[in-house]
């Protein structure tokens, strides 16, 4: 009989969220071969798995709970430090300019956080931070994976002003582009 598999952390946290969005049934389909992402240092390759995965995601879930699944990953990676950094940098703000500059300043959320308009804030990174999938030698068919980083801007700004907030996802590097952007409303 063969040996069942430990999960890793960020692995068992994206099961968890498939099985919240989707279902157990759905994560036993797409949480496979997981041998294969532990055995490797090269980070080439585990962006491969991710984007298999993904696929399988894709296809057992749909696409809308697949960007479910990862915005809900997104959350979770930032965690509690990140959120309370977001709220005691609001609070020293008197203005959400004051807030991004502040953000901006330390580096939070890429370092070019600026005000579209009154309720839209601008956003997004000139490399990818995912040390998962940034080495991907061809980019992702799909920008499903990178609703995980508008999760994160989600969790982050949702914290930081105390009530929900929508993020779109305009483009990723992964997918090929030069940078990613996301659009953060909060009005």
């Amino acid at each position: 009989m063969a040996k069942a598999h430990r999960l890793g952390g960020w692995m068992t946290r994206f099961k968890r969220c498939i099985d919240v969005e989707a279902g157990a049934a759905v994560s036993g389909k797409v949480i496979i071969e997981t041998e294969r992402f532990d055995a490797t240092s090269d980070y080439a390759q585990k962006a491969e798995w991710i984007r298999d995965a993904v696929g399988r995601l894709e296809k057992e879930a749909g696409n809308a709970t697949a960007r479910k699944v990862m915005q809900a990953c997104g959350m979770k990676c930032c965690g509690p430090t990140q959120q309370k950094r977001g709220r005691q940098l609001m609070a020293e703000s008197k203005s959400v300019q004051e807030l991004l500059a502040r953000l901006n300043e330390r580096g939070i959320g890429g370092g070019r956080l600026k005000l579209k308009d009154g309720s839209t804030i601008v956003g997004g990174y000139d490399w990818c931070y995912c040390g998962r999938v940034k080495q991907t030698q061809q980019p992702f068919p799909t920008d499903t994976y990178c609703h995980c980083s508008a999760g994160w801007y989600q969790s982050l700004f949702e914290a930081a002003f105390g009530k929900p907030v929508k993020v779109k996802l305009k483009q990723s590097i992964v997918q090929g582009a030069d940078r990613c952007e996301f659009e953060i409303e909060f009005g």
